[in-house]
């Protein structure tokens, strides 16, 4: 899967929840990407930010979608974005989730770590229909509503909002102490530490990492993860990675 650089025209870019948009943009590639793979996007008046990454939300029929949160400069930039606007895209970038080695799948989420688990689940459900998925979505207010509505139907989910407007009142990492199955998670490295500090050896597990690229294609050497293998890329050899490698005591 080599990666390729193109301007992508927007199809579409919607707020599905407050400071929560999906950007939707034509490829018209016939480009294999998979869930836990990554681009890098660069808006093209503005030469002097460096391009962000965005987990792939889905890929289908040559639109792939993105979910972002309003932070600052550049997503603000972005959420001006019109349809037939054009953006500069490296894309796919990462390696991506394995194949899941037992039938009850769990997925937990933080934030816009929702977005590559989603493409996952829905890919799952797509090629194997005996699996049993059940998501753990977390975030700090209602998007977490919006998100699960993009789950397919026979998916089990549960909701957790650190100010209790939807679901129970909380962070994602105090509902799991009982999950059992093959797990993926992505979100900030706290919540990964947290989750790991639960599940150790008694799952499976494959967690996405998330980091600030600056290059976003393994030259800079500036998103390195310690583990038993050395430091790794997370933009190169990740960002999907098991926990059980990662030397958590040095992060």
């Amino acid at each position: 899967m080599k990666a390729i650089r193109k301007k992508l025209k927007v199809i579409c870019n919607k707020e599905i929840a407050p400071k929560h948009f999906l950007l939707i943009l034509e490829t018209n590639e016939n480009v294999e990407v998979r869930p836990g793979q990554f681009l890098q996007l660069s808006l093209n008046e503005d030469v002097q930010f460096l391009r962000r990454p965005f987990s792939i939300f889905d890929y289908q029929d040559g639109n792939i979608k993105i979910l972002y949160k309003l932070r600052g400069k550049v997503t603000h930039k972005m959420t001006t974005l019109k349809k037939s606007n054009v953006v500069d895209v490296i894309f796919p970038l990462g390696n991506y989730f394995p194949q899941p080695d037992k039938k009850n799948v769990i997925f937990i989420s933080g934030g816009t770590g929702f977005a590559p688990l989603h493409f996952l689940a829905k890919e799952l459900i797509k090629e194997k229909t005996m699996l049993t998925l059940k998501f753990f979505i977390g975030s700090k207010s209602k998007e977490v509503k919006a998100f699960s509505e993009f789950l397919p139907d026979n998916t089990e989910v549960e909701l957790i909002t650190e100010d209790g407007s939807v679901g129970k009142k909380g962070i994602v990492t105090e509902f799991i102490s009982e999950i059992n199955g093959c797990i993926y998670s992505a979100g900030p490295i706290e919540m990964l530490r947290a989750i790991y500090e639960k599940i150790k050896s008694k799952n499976s597990a494959y967690f996405s990492f998330e980091s600030h690229f600056a290059c976003g294609v393994g030259f800079c050497w500036g998103c390195v993860l310690p583990t038993q293998k050395g430091l790794l890329r997370i933009c190169k050899e990740g960002p999907v990675f098991s926990p059980e490698i990662v030397l958590w005591e040095r992060i």
